[in-house]
């Protein structure tokens, strides 16, 4: 009877092994987005993941990401997350992961449709050969649907757009309750080189401003990295005051666009 009921016991085990693997701590269910192998160099390598809408729809959204190394430490410099709509968020690691051991990283906030993940990081030198690093995404708990947006991944929107000489030059981007409340604004230089000297961004109710160190050049087409604003809730933007100008080069004047996310 003893041998019969251990038998029955470990095939219980068995049969409940998988769907306990796709678990963590306090019931999370975690989704595999693929495996990477990562050379001694540092490298900059890209995980597409080729998923439509509707297996976001079905899986998602996440709210992070686990990486996990295997075979070797790996040291991981950046992550970027870039969404269907183009979208992209930038992760600053700078960290070393030891073989058998993981990371977190928060994508603030409920996030579907993922185009692809991009990473730079190294395998440490080993006799075991090159690390392969996990890529998995925690499903967040489902809330209500989420309201309309301008495509899939976080909901962007455009609040204007500036002209920039090239003498240094104070501009007020005015953007008003209308527009809706934001938790982080991302910034895109078109036309030319933008350098950035200061930017403050005052609210809709008053109060001191955000002074957000953000002095660095935007080159012509890139898009900044989403800049939190203060505070734990989105909140209503007035204006945007910059310090800018342009790069002088053949290429003329720049065009700063400036987007919100909800």
């Amino acid at each position: 009877m003893f041998r019969i009921a251990s038998a029955v016991a470990l095939l219980l085990m068995l049969m409940a092994g998988p769907s306990v693997a796709q678990r963590g701590p306090g019931g999370d269910r975690w989704v595999e987005l693929g495996t990477m192998k990562v050379g001694f160099l540092a490298d900059r390598d890209v995980l597409r993941l080729d998923r439509d809408e509707a297996w976001f729809g079905r899986e998602g959204p996440f709210s992070d990401l686990r990486l996990t190394a295997e075979r070797s430490d790996i040291h991981i410099m950046n992550v970027r997350v870039v969404y269907l709509n183009g979208f992209a968020e930038d992760f600053r690691v700078d960290g070393n992961v030891r073989r058998g051991q993981s990371i977190n990283i928060d994508l603030r906030g409920d996030r579907s449709y993922l185009r692809q993940i991009e990473f730079i990081y190294r395998s440490k030198i080993s006799f075991k050969g090159e690390a392969r690093l996990q890529v998995e995404a925690r499903v967040a708990r489902r809330g209500p649907p989420p309201g309309p947006g301008p495509g899939p991944g976080p909901q962007v929107e455009l609040l204007g757009s500036q002209k920039i000489g090239f003498a240094v030059d104070r501009d007020v981007l005015r953007v008003g309750r209308r527009e809706g409340r934001f938790s982080r604004i991302a910034l895109r230089a078109l036309d030319n080189d933008i350098e950035i000297l200061d930017m403050k961004v005052f609210y809709g109710r008053g109060g001191p401003p955000d002074d957000i160190q953000f002095r660095r050049v935007l080159r012509v087409g890139q898009r900044s990295e989403a800049i939190d604003l203060r505070g734990r809730e989105p909140r209503v933007i007035d204006r945007i005051e910059f310090v800018y100008r342009a790069r002088p080069n053949f290429r003329g004047a720049a065009t700063l666009e400036v987007y919100g996310v909800h």
